[in-house]
Parts: structure tokens; C-alpha cells; sequence
């Protein structure tokens, strides 16, 4: 079986030139005509200081005079000085990585989460390492096994079941975020978002505001804890209401969606509004729509959580929840330093709420003429009673 390959973020990529450089650096002692790696006391010699004040520089300690801080640099830069990250480890007993376990790196939300992360890790602190378990949990389980061999120091996942996760987390300071599941759900510091109550918040405005006596519930995998909580908050609505529900749940891909959405729209008599779990299923949703040569929001009210943020293209501006991303990132490197600096701390859960944004896929902006995804022609597709 192969061993993941890591997805880089900016600041593993730049780990990755640096692994490079040092190799070739070193093989090429034995090689005449190439230059030898630049040493400690090479530096101290270039800059005229001493090793003890190249060490101080390097380690990022205090008390350095901002002009000897400058000295040196431009010897680490001139020398192309890339150190020995192994050797540090050993002094040190850190290896200079964080690890980040995401469920599928195509998903917007996801990835703006990872900018947030890393963009919290100053230039002298750890080195992101992004892995995309693809929500497969053989996928994730290959990536703790790297992690762990690797010794990081930290790990964040939004996990997706991997059966080595509670050892992992008795090993490494380890934030949850986003989901959970029941093997370190009273065991793992957690970052979530409240997403019951946004559920409840978007489908309520279909049927109050709007009226609407029909809501489909286009979902993801309803295993996945912060999809089962969205789902149970659409039934909690439907049911107070007195009012059927229409749920096609399961899918993986907007294809899917589309295609368990499109066997409940043609049920339908419009108008009718439509809550999406996620940005995919969103998307899944108004492909749905389009095929059916249908309107937003005239003939479907569309909702959805997650940051998609707005297609300027076609004016369109989805009604979201959206998670504040800024400040998930914000709590979970918080509770990862909290974890570092003393593992004996009781576990903690911290809730993020979901600010709602209202837009023109419920009609709460108008749009200039009703929105129909002309980039997917509208085509007849085949009912599942159909041939």
C-alpha cells in the first residue's frame, strides 16, 4: 500500500525546497565542483559574530540587537544557510511540523479554514502539514501514521473516522474541528459550530418568512456529525410546522445531488425552497433546477450552509450560514498551544455560532431578472420510472 502523499500548503512547499536544497547539499561533499552546506560557524565567520549569536538569531530569542539580528540574516541569506531541522529535533524534542487533516480539499470551506490556520503560524513557528482524507477514513488512518512517525508537534483534523484517531490524540496535543466522532468525543479538545440552530434559522425563513409549505433537504453524508446536526435541525422545523418532508440524503459529489435532487423536484409544484448541507450540495441543488428549466428564486428558494461566497458573474448571492472561519482558526490554535504547554488539561469544547446571510437565492435580494444557471442547459432527464 502506498503512503499518502501530503498535499502542500504554501509552508510545507517551502519545507519541501528547503528538504531539497539540503539533500543535494549534502551529497554534494562527495562531489567536486559543488559548493558544501553552509555551517553554524560559517555564518558566525561571515557575519563577524559569534556561533552563540547565530544560534540566538536562528532560534528567534530576545535581546538581540536589531542590527546584529539584520547581520546575521544576510549571512543565512548569502550563504543560502538552511540548517539541519533533524539535528534541532533531537536538541530541541520537537520536529517542527503541525499537522492539518482536512475531509476534501476541493471544498471551499475547507480550504479557507487551512489559509486561516496557517496564516496564524509566524515564519519562526511550525511548518503546516496538510493532509486531504478525501472522507475516507483508510485515507485519514494513513496520514496519523505519517504524523505520528513524523513526530509532530500539533494536530488539527475535522476527522472522518480513522480508527487510530483516539491513540493519536493520546500521543499529540490534537484539536477537533468542525465534526466529531464518538471515539474522542468526550476524550479531544473540539472547535464546532452551533449547526443545528442555523438549520433551524434557514429552513424557519423558508416557512415563516416565505410561506412555504414545501423544503427539500439536499444532504451529504448524515454520518458526519456536523451534516447529521444540520439534518436535525431541518426535521425539528418540518415537524413544528406540521409539514411533510422531502429529503434525498447521501451523496458525496454535486452530481449526486443533482441527480437525487432532480427525482424530488419533479414531485414538486413549485414554488418550494430547498436547504443544502454544504456548498457541493448547493451547487447540486441549482444544477437540479437548471436541468429542469426552472427559476431562482421564483420557482426554488435555495439555502444553504458553508462560505461560498458570491458569483458576480450571475448576481447571485447565496442565502448561507456561513462559519466564521477566522474565528474557528482563532479557537483551535488557541486550545493547540492551551494542549502543548500542558497536556493534563481537562478536554474542552468551545461552540462557534453561525452568522446567517440572506441573498438573492431566496428572493431577499432581488435579482434583475430570476436566475436560471444558463451555463447548465435546461434538458429533460430521465425520471427513475423512466425507461
Amino acid at each position: 500500500m502506498h503512503e499518502p502523499i501530503l498535499t502542500p500548503s504554501k509552508g510545507f512547499l517551502h519545507a519541501c525546497v528547503l528538504a531539497i536544497r539540503v539533500a543535494l547539499m549534502t551529497e554534494s561533499s562527495s562531489r567536486p565542483g559543488l559548493r558544501p552546506p553552509a555551517r553554524l560557524v560559517d555564518l558566525a565567520r561571515h557575519a563577524g559574530v559569534s556561533t552563540k549569536t547565530v544560534s540566538r538569531v536562528l532560534n528567534g530569542e530576545a535581546y538581540v540587537a536589531e542590527a546584529m539580528r539584520e547581520r546575521v540574516m544576510a549571512a543565512v541569506a548569502e550563504l543560502a544557510y538552511v540548517g539541519d531541522a533533524a539535528a534541532t529535533g533531537l536538541r530541541t524534542k520537537r520536529s517542527g511540523f503541525i499537522g492539518l487533516i482536512i475531509p476534501d480539499v476541493r471544498n471551499g470551506f475547507f480550504a479557507l479554514l487551512t489559509r486561516a490556520i496557517e496564516e496564524r503560524l509566524a515564519p519562526t513557528s511550525p511548518t503546516l502539514l496538510l493532509g486531504d482524507s478525501d472522507e475516507e477514513p483508510d485515507q485519514e488512518e494513513r496520514y496519523l501514521r505519517t504524523f505520528r512517525q513524523q513526530r509532530v508537534d500539533g494536530l488539527i483534523i475535522l476527522p472522518s473516522g480513522a480508527p487510530s484517531l483516539p491513540d493519536a490524540v493520546s500521543e499529540i496535543p490534537t484539536v477537533i474541528v468542525d465534526r466529531t466522532v464518538p471515539s474522542v468525543a468526550s476524550t479531544a479538545d473540539h472547535v464546532l459550530a452551533d449547526n443545528s440552530r442555523a438549520a433551524r434559522r434557514l429552513v424557519e425563513h423558508l416557512v415563516k418568512h416565505h410561506g412555504l409549505t414545501q423544503v427539500v433537504l439536499v444532504a451529504g453524508n448524515t454520518r458526519v456529525s456536523n451534516v447529521s446536526d444540520r439534518e436535525k435541525g431541518y426535521l425539528r422545523v418540518m415537524e413544528e410546522a406540521g409539514l411533510e418532508t422531502h429529503v434525498t440524503a447521501g451523496h458525496a459529489t454535486p452530481d449526486d445531488a443533482a441527480a437525487g435532487a432532480i427525482e424530488i423536484f419533479r414531485t414538486l409544484t413549485p414554488p418550494f425552497g430547498v436547504f443544502a448541507t454544504n456548498n457541493r450540495m448547493f451547487w447540486g441543488a441549482m444544477a437540479a433546477v437548471a436541468r429542469l428549466g426552472l427559476h431562482v428564486p421564483r420557482d426554488v428558494l435555495v439555502t444553504t450552509i458553508d462560505s461560498i461566497g458570491e458569483a458576480t458573474v450571475t448576481g447571485l448571492k447565496p442565502t448561507q450560514g456561513v462559519i466564521p472561519v477566522q474565528t474557528v482558526a482563532a479557537k483551535a490554535m488557541r486550545l493547540l498551544a492551551e494542549r502543548t504547554q500542558d497536556p493534563t488539561l481537562p478536554p474542552r469544547h468551545e461552540s462557534v455560532d453561525i452568522d446567517i446571510e440572506f441573498g438573492t437565492t431566496c428572493g431577499c435580494i432581488p435579482l434583475t431578472t430570476p436566475l436560471m444557471m444558463g451555463a447548465i442547459p435546461p434538458q429533460k432527464l430521465p425520471s427513475a420510472t423512466d425507461g
